[in-house]
């Protein structure tokens, strides 16, 4: 059978672990092909950005984002759903897998970019493919402090709230360890997309990076296992039978105050920060704040897809959803103010057809490629 989907991606990419432990859980089959500057320019004139990972198809048609390409691709590949057939708790899901993408972001770039050796030794794992022998040293240090500086110290990142992103660590694996001691998965006996939301960070971030790395194993045994758990999952060898667990035991109560508390109000306000045309704005949650941070309309639309998701639920089991965050505070924050438009729709229409979405990139990028790959 010849291969269908060639996937551009790097060992220590964030978004790469995740699709690529997605491809392997469905046994979808692929071609992996690690990144050069070559290779990042292809992705860039055939998607409009210097991003991965990006999956290109034998039709020529190409696919980017890992939540859009999950979707698109499990519309495709219909066994082992990685959706609970419960919509209340596919919707639980898919929120988890939003909140382990975005907001475990800064803690992930925190412990790569943060202490010096991790930042030596991943910022010329990151130059090597890109540049010749000895200009990996320059060229590493220049990318490590570039992820420092953009996704840190230019984000809202001080000395007032260093240590409380550090610590965003410790508190997952605290909800983690609990969880995996009762199941193999986030939502019970299967992976789901919150399973592979959280593997983004867990896996090629705080699993795989020099000093993180050491923390997981020594703070989460159980979320070290369920890492190898779930890089070796196979959807044909799972149990014939699913059994989901709803997300209501005791030590489910922290996770969700962080998303009915920190996440979901930091969607909120920066979709209103973006709707005010405001390029940054003064985050306040419940348990950290950012001043400064950039307003991204990326995450404009990481929320619209949520209330799109909530939207299309039953009454009943809008209901269900919103009683198990009450005793946390409630998921108001979701709803405030409505819809607002991210205008980034047209752009996650799946499948692309090349140079369809021509990129607008400046010199630098062009030579030194996008910060969050």
């Amino acid at each position: 059978m010849s291969t269908r989907y060639t996937v551009y991606k790097s060992d220590i990419s964030y978004f790469s672990g995740k699709l690529e432990a997605y491809l392997r859980y469905k046994e979808i089959p692929h071609k992996l092909v690690d990144i050069d500057q070559a290779v990042v320019h292809r992705i860039g004139e055939n998607t409009g950005v210097l991003k991965i990972p990006a999956i290109e198809m034998d039709n020529g048609q190409w696919l980017f984002d890992t939540t859009p390409m999950i979707r698109w691709l499990e519309a495709q590949h219909t066994e082992s759903s990685v959706l609970p057939d419960d919509p209340a708790l596919a919707f639980i899901a898919l929120l988890l897998e939003d909140y382990g993408d975005e907001w475990l972001w800064r803690p992930a770039m925190w412990w790569r970019w943060v202490p010096k050796i991790s930042r030596m030794t991943l910022g010329r794992r990151i130059a090597a493919p890109m540049v010749p022998g000895l200009l990996v040293i320059p060229f590493g240090y220049y990318f490590g402090r570039r992820q420092l500086k953009e996704w840190l110290w230019d984000d809202g990142v001080d000395k007032n709230n260093d240590g409380a992103v550090r610590d965003m660590l410790y508190r997952e694996l605290e909800s983690l360890e609990a969880v995996f001691a009762a199941q193999p998965y986030m939502l019970g006996s299967h992976p789901t997309v919150a399973d592979f939301g959280y593997f983004a960070s867990m896996f090629r971030h705080f699993g795989n990076d020099p000093i993180s790395a050491e923390v997981v194993r020594r703070e989460g045994p159980h979320t070290h296992e369920w890492l190898a758990r779930l890089w070796n999952a196979k959807h044909s060898v799972q149990p014939a039978g699913t059994n989901w667990v709803w997300p209501e035991a005791d030590h489910w109560q922290a996770l969700l105050s962080r998303i009915a508390n920190d996440y979901l109000p930091y969607l909120h306000q920066n979709a209103m920060a973006f709707a005010q045309g405001l390029p940054r704005f003064n985050y306040r949650g419940k348990s950290l704040s950012f001043t400064n941070t950039v307003t991204t309309n990326y995450r404009v639309w990481c929320r619209q897809e949520l209330q799109r998701e909530f939207a299309l639920l039953s009454t009943m089991d809008q209901q269900r959803v919103s009683d198990l965050f009450v005793d946390v505070g409630g998921i108001e924050s979701l709803h405030s103010d409505g819809v607002i438009e991210s205008g980034l729709g047209g752009e996650f229409s799946l499948p692309l057809t090349p140079g369809s979405q021509p990129a607008k990139l400046s010199l630098r990028k062009k030579i030194f490629g996008q910060p969050r790959n």
